[in-house]
């Protein structure tokens, strides 16, 4: 089913006013800034990293001369190398990381543990981080020592068994340590099956954490290994009403297979950033070190992809929405309406500091999520044409 172009911004309609919270006003901004300055400051590290001289300069003290390609009797060097580039990295971005992930949190209140317990959970994602960083650094570098003219293809279908194994499994990759992890109770399952009559109940996991206030969850994984992931914060101080909407949204976004559709997208989205990668990325750098099938390539398409990344930002965020107004459509055929539709709306705005208000366009241009008077507009718009 082809979701229709996006609506533009919604009249404020009477019907789609919801309180204004004056806190989500102050707070939401804010991380949109943080993101902004995180993608900016994240560029001019690889810049400075290439531009400045010291990837090569790195690269150079392992391997002093000047081979065609990369040698086999330095392949310790590609590990060694990149373990150093992922360090330099986490090290000069954990100033951002600390301040947008734990003191401005902490400034509305909102960071529950001490930073003692932030800095662990930094710790854990940042090595799970570092470990996939190495480990597909080493691989598309293997990739292009053994096959230079076909190194793109076998990276592109490797990338593409990645996505899909990893949204197919998606529930059992949660990052250990960071989240409790049990299945729902009896009687959860008692009330989440009741609120989706005559709709049948996915698998549920319950997760919990001691920082974590918000509402949060949805669909994780493909076919079989489909599960719905949803926080205790959620069942515990959710209404009826609002759960009865999360779970018929999600069920929407498993109908429409949306978690394949961002991985195909987001995969495609990679490769293209590859390909033209390999068109600007030169062959030969500095004093003339030969850069393609070398650990200084990987310094320069962590520069060139992680642009390609920013400039993707509003698109794969536009997708995004679509998706989630297919969800909200799916939400209403299935007995939802508009009004228990607004209820949780509201419901999740003031738990989860969203806005509610009438936003500008560029002020949405980079959420993954429709406006939530924009989402209303567009529901009222789908049942005044059902009703037609």
């Amino acid at each position: 089913m082809t979701a229709p172009a996006e609506p533009s911004p919604a009249p404020v309609e009477r019907g789609n006013v919801l309180p204004i919270n004056d806190l989500a006003r102050s707070y939401q901004p804010r991380r949109v800034w943080a993101a902004g300055i995180s993608i900016a400051w994240n560029l001019l590290i690889a810049a400075l990293f290439v531009g400045t001289g010291a990837a090569e300069r790195l690269y150079k003290h392992f391997v002093p001369l000047d081979p065609a390609y990369f040698p086999a009797a330095f392949s310790w060097v590609a590990p060694a190398y990149f373990t150093i580039f992922f360090i330099g990295y986490a090290l000069l971005n954990f100033p951002l990381e600390l301040w947008f992930g734990y003191l401005e949190e902490r400034q509305f209140g909102l960071a529950k543990e001490g930073v003692r317990a932030w800095a662990r959970d930094w710790l854990i994602g940042t090595i799970q981080h570092g470990a996939m960083f190495l480990i597909g650094a080493c691989v598309l570098l293997i990739f292009q020592v053994l096959a230079p003219s076909a190194w793109l293809v076998l990276t592109a279908g490797t990338l593409l068994i990645l996505f899909l194994v990893t949204t197919y499994l998606a529930a059992d990759l949660i990052p250990l340590g960071l989240f409790h992890l049990q299945p729902a109770d009896d009687a959860t399952i008692a009330r989440l099956s009741a609120l989706l009559q005559p709709s049948a109940l996915p698998p549920v996991i319950v997760y919990s954490h001691p920082g974590l206030r918000e509402f949060a969850g949805g669909i994780l994984g493909l076919g079989n290994r489909s599960v719905l992931l949803l926080s205790r914060s959620t069942l515990e101080l959710a209404s009826d009403r609002m759960l009865r909407f999360v779970l018929l949204h999600d069920l929407g976004h498993r109908r429409y297979h949306h978690n394949l559709l961002s991985a195909l997208a987001g995969w495609a989205w990679v490769i293209i950033g590859l390909a033209l990668s390999d068109r600007i990325i030169p062959a030969r750098w500095g004093y003339n070190t030969a850069v393609f099938a070398s650990p200084l390539y990987i310094a320069f398409l962590a520069l060139t992809l992680s642009a390609w990344m920013a400039i993707g930002e509003p698109v794969l965020a536009y997708l995004g929405r679509r998706l989630e107004y297919q969800a909200d459509r799916f939400y209403l055929r299935h007995g939802g309406t508009l009004d228990e539709m607004r209820s949780a709306l509201d419901e999740l705005a003031r738990q989860n500091l969203a806005r509610t208000e009438q936003m500008r366009r560029r002020e949405t241009i980079f959420h993954p999520l429709p406006s939530i008077i924009n989402r209303l507009h567009a529901a009222g718009e789908y049942q005044t044409r059902r009703k037609a």
